[in-house]
């Protein structure tokens, strides 16, 4: 039978990629730590998508949420912490940061999840994402 919906949350991904990032960190696999680490941030940020309703079907439209998030929070950290997590998804395909690097950028994209649980859990729970070229096709 297959079934459209994922077995287990986006959130209960997000949190086990932080901990697969942390042990392969540890095991010194800097390829699977960066994919791990960018897993968490995506997976965190289609988890708020969903709750709110909001299309996250490419990689634009997460920069288009991302974006929104950081305009309505009012804290720009968002979208250059989450830069930092698309960079380091980068990292999987170039292997050039060390893994002292990773262990940092870590701990960044821990920041960046507290971040936005905090602005998803502030923001008004019906806020719309606008359906304009603003935010759709900044990144585009």
């Amino acid at each position: 039978m297959t079934t459209t919906q994922p077995i287990e949350s986006h959130a209960v991904h997000s949190r086990r990629m932080l901990e697969h990032a942390a042990e392969m960190i540890e095991q010194g696999d800097r390829l699977q730590a960066s994919e791990k680490i960018w897993g968490a941030a995506a997976h965190r940020l289609k988890e708020i998508a969903a709750e709110r309703g909001w299309p996250n079907r490419s990689h634009a439209d997460g920069w288009a949420i991302i974006d929104y998030i950081a305009d309505q929070s009012g804290d720009q950290r968002i979208g250059d912490l989450f830069g930092l997590a698309s960079d380091t998804h980068q990292n999987f395909y170039e292997d050039r940061y060390s893994l002292r690097r990773l262990a940092r950028r870590l701990e960044q994209i821990r920041t960046l999840l507290q971040l936005l649980d905090d602005a998803h859990q502030t923001l008004p729970p019906d806020l719309p994402m606008p359906d304009d070229r603003h935010y759709r096709n900044r990144h585009g």
